[in-house]
This record gives C-alpha cells, structure tokens and sequence, in this order.
C-alpha cells in the first residue's frame, strides 16, 4: 500500500527536475547539475536478533494498566495487579471524616479494553485488600515488586460479569472500609494510614484481562455518606490511580514452554514481543553498517524504514505500536533520533501495515547516526504499551524466508 522508497526517490527527482522548465530560467545558475537528486535504493540486515527477558520494567505511575490473568499455549501464563493509595481529592489538603457516616463506598475503574476477546462477556473473580504496609509516594516501583497486605481487611471478594460494553466496571466494597475512611488529618497522615489497595482479579473464573484507564476522573473511590440524622445524601471521590502512586505487578509461568529458565532466545528465525514485562527483541547490525559505510563513505540518507514482518502463526489481533530505541555508549536506552513527539509519534510509525503484514519504522536519522559512527551500538524493539495491554507478536528473523531489514534510498 505505500511505496515510501519509490515515491520519495520520484519525488525528489522531479522536484529536481523541475528547475529546467524553459518557461522559467530564474534559479538556474544556482543549481550545480552533479548534485542532481539520484537516489539509490538498497537494504541493510541484521547480524544477529535474538529475544531477551524484560526484567526490569518500571511500572510507576503510568496512566493505563491492566489487571487479570490469561494462559497461552506459546508464552504461558501471566498475572496481573495492581497496588494504589487512596488519596485525598485534588487540591484538597486534609480532610475531616470522622463526623460522617459513610453509606456506601464504590471502586469504580474505567475500562480500556478487554483481553483476549474484547466482544465477550467475561466473569471477574475482583479481590480488592487493604495493604499491610504504606505505598510510598516517592518510591519507584517495578514489575518485580510486591506489597504485603492485611489478610483481615477484604473489602472486596465476589465474581461479576464484565462486558465489552462496561465502559466502567464498579465494585460496592463492603462496610469493612469505613473505618479506614473514616479520619481526620493532613494528606500525608491519610495516606499513611490508609496504606493503600491491591486490586486483582483472582485466577478461578475466567481466563481473561482488563485494561484500566487510570487518568479518567471516573477511576476512583467514591464514599456516599450522610451528617448525623440528617438524610440529605453527600459523596466525596478518593483518588485512585492517576493522582496518587500507583504501581502494576506482572507474574509470568513459563512451566512447559520454550521461555522457561532462560532470559534470552535465539531470533535468527523468530523473534518474540511479549508485553507485562514478557520479552523485547534485541538486533545488531554492525556487519552490514561496516561493509556498507566501507564501500559507500560518503552515502547520505534520505528515508529508510525498519520493516517488520510478522510470522504467518502471529496473533491476528496485533499491538499498536513497536517502538525502537538504542543503547548509547554509556549503556543507557534512549529512543533513536527520529522519535521526536511522545504525543502524535510524527516522524516514528511504529504501527502495523495490514496490507504489508509487517511493522514499519521509519529510522531515517538512525540509519545515518549508524553509519557516521560505524556501528550498531544494540537496537531494541518493545511494545510501546507493554505496561497496560497484553497484546503481543512475533517477528521473522534476519534468517527467515521473509526477513526483518532496513530498506532505504540514498545519495553519494
């Protein structure tokens, strides 16, 4: 469906071109005829891919998440949970609770999507617990880490069923929680005391995940109550999620496939992206950047795209986005130069082309950036939104019949 490589190349030559209308002589003596555009087309592939264990996923504070567990025959089994603090509404600095009677307190999570079939109604065994010990606001929080929580404080423990058209699934937590809520203090003491929430959906209804919305304002914890006798009905919303610290855990069980006790898989046929902390594709492509710097030293880059293609047993339903970044001299990962706006991705991709049946990225700076220093310092290919959905591919290798490459047009 679309021809970047040729169409550029076209392009650029009949803007070039374009200077010899006889209609018009203005502007030709400033155009040296040798640097006429003649753009050359070629392909760069890795020397080695192989898959590697992300095991060190930062998990804090994101504004998606997702919770639930589902088995696939391929890559196992994962968990999801998420931990929260319960903090004060925005802007508010203490608060004075324990004058009220609290009628009815309400989780409410805003939906982002079912997995692995966002058209079925899936049964949700919620487990909602109070945590044993605070979620502290400036800590940092990995996929590994886990709290202890309090075994007598369940504020939550039944099945519902949660559709595709549940655009927020709600919880009546039962009254155990009021007493938690029901204080008087400053922010910081409420949060303290509080200590927060681990919400989870436990492994014995069905197989499935939910993806969660933390920015909305409906993700939250409402408290309706009432003053003494008086019966005119109050609500306060608790913040869950966005506003306060709030971090995912992701459980992995390999047992019985070809990921179990090792952190790293060969890709020279296949390359495994696998999200919630599964595993990234690591290339190198110093061979071929050292021979082609080598037989063309003063080659300059006009457009090149990272191609993609998916194994032909690929899930149907594909990621978003694969994002692409490099490992600097000081082993730091940071995105390649042609990712310049985390909000739209212009000048990226990134997304799936169905007509291709590949993943486009476009690494036109990259590919410079590689050739000017002469190699490849460790490309890394993820899924862009491997904290919050759980929707994952596999890539052909550089040794498949149908090869991940660099496809480019240049100039010397």
């Amino acid at each position: 469906m679309k021809k970047l490589l040729f169409t550029a190349a076209a392009l650029l030559m009949l803007c070039a071109t374009a200077c010899t209308d006889k209609e018009s002589e203005i502007g030709l003596g400033l155009t040296d005829p040798s640097t006429l555009y003649n753009g050359k087309l070629d392909t760069i592939c890795a020397n080695a891919a192989y898959s590697l264990r992300d095991d060190s996923l930062m998990t804090t504070n994101y504004s998606y998440g997702i919770i639930g567990n589902y088995n696939d025959p391929l890559f196992g089994r994962v968990s999801s949970t998420l931990y929260s603090q319960i903090g004060l509404a925005s802007g508010m600095s203490s608060i004075n609770f324990d004058e009220v009677t609290i009628d009815s307190v309400v989780l409410s999570l805003v939906s982002d999507g079912l997995f692995p079939d966002t058209s079925l109604t899936y049964s949700f065994h919620f487990e909602v617990m109070q945590l044993d010990e605070p979620l502290l606001s400036d800590s940092v929080y990995y996929s590994f880490d886990t709290l202890r929580v309090n075994p007598s404080a369940i504020f939550y423990n039944q099945s519902i069923n949660v559709r595709n058209t549940d655009t927020v699934v709600r919880l009546v937590l039962n009254p155990t929680i009021n007493s938690i809520l029901s204080q008087s203090g400053q922010s910081e003491d409420f949060l303290e005391n509080t200590k927060g929430l681990r919400i989870r959906i436990v492994p014995d209804g069905d197989d499935g995940m939910l993806g969660i919305n933390f920015a909305a304002s409906a993700t939250c914890l409402t408290a309706h109550y009432h003053y003494g006798s008086d019966t005119t009905s109050y609500y306060y919303e608790f913040l869950v999620g966005a506003g306060v610290s709030h971090f995912t855990h992701f459980t992995h069980d390999y047992s019985g496939t070809i990921f179990d006790g090792v952190d790293s898989i060969d890709g020279s046929q296949r390359l495994y992206l696998e999200p919630l902390a599964g595993f990234n594709a690591r290339l190198d492509f110093t061979t071929q950047i050292q021979a082609f710097r080598a037989a063309h030293p003063y080659a300059v880059v006009h457009h090149a795209e990272l191609l993609l293609p998916t194994t032909s047993d690929a899930p149907a339903n594909k990621p978003d986005q694969i994002m692409v970044l490099t490992l600097g001299d000081n082993g730091v990962q940071t995105y390649i130069p042609d990712y310049v706006d985390a909000y739209t991705y212009r000048g990226f991709d990134g997304t799936y082309d169905n007509d291709r049946g590949l993943f486009r990225v476009r690494v036109t700076q990259y590919l410079q950036q590689m050739l000017r220093r002469g190699y490849d310092t460790g490309t890394t290919v993820l899924l862009d939104a491997r904290r919050s959905s759980a929707l994952r591919t596999i890539l052909c290798g550089p040794q498949s019949s149908n090869p991940l490459k660099i496809a480019f047009v240049y100039t010397e």
